[in-house]
């Protein structure tokens, strides 16, 4: 999307958020990657799955602007709502005494489903010996754990649904997450059906 267009865009939003009439924006999917929106009155506007990768949002108004599966890799943020958040908490990942909980997808061999190496359903506890800090990528090495809803983006018939309980210290969330996270090290609780629910027992 050029200047010129995504221009337009802001102006007609801007009217659709005084009353003026104009049109919401819609830059669902946008490739934004590097876009000057510095100051840009984005509130509500609808930037699912845009590519905002490098774009310069300081200032911006996103409140109320659905940015679920954005890409916000090294966006600058400043004097945003989303300047300095913990993006864990921000998807809905609580600690409870330090410790959290969240999804991991596996293949009927055991394996994460895009990055293989460890079997889950061998043993309860699972480490790796590092994991990447960089919160500006979204994919990364390190144990790769989810929310429930973006487990179920990618739930296929043959794939396994577990529980994993991990630190809240130990876990790097990307900024501009859709629900994937990484971890150093967990503990596995047990299988879950595609609800969400453990199946019973402690383990799978």
């Amino acid at each position: 999307m050029n200047a010129k267009e995504l221009a337009k865009i802001l102006k007609n939003h801007e009217k659709w958020l005084n009353g003026d009439g104009g049109i919401r924006a819609n830059l669902s999917g946008a490739n934004l990657s590097g876009a000057n929106l510095r100051w840009a009155n984005l509130g509500g506007a609808n930037l699912r799955w845009a590519n905002l990768s490098g774009a310069n949002l300081s200032g911006a108004n996103l409140s109320g602007a659905n940015l679920s599966g954005a890409n916000l890799g090294g966006a600058n943020l400043s004097n945003t709502i989303y300047n300095g958040i913990n993006w864990l908490l921000l998807l809905g990942v609580v600690p409870i005494k330090g410790k959290c909980r969240a999804y991991k997808i596996i293949n009927k061999q055991g394996e994460g489903i895009y990055q293989g190496g460890i079997n889950y359903l061998n043993g309860l506890r699972f480490s790796v010996p590092k994991v990447d800090k960089d919160l500006n990528i979204q994919c990364s090495y390190g144990i790769n754990l989810a929310t429930l809803a973006w487990c179920l983006s990618e739930k296929k018939e043959d794939y396994c649904l577990l529980l994993m309980e991990f630190k809240f210290s130990d876990a790097v969330c990307p900024v501009g997450s859709d629900g994937k996270f990484r971890v150093k090290k967990c503990r596995k609780i047990g299988e879950c059906d595609w609800k969400g629910n453990l199946l019973g027992g402690e383990k799978c």
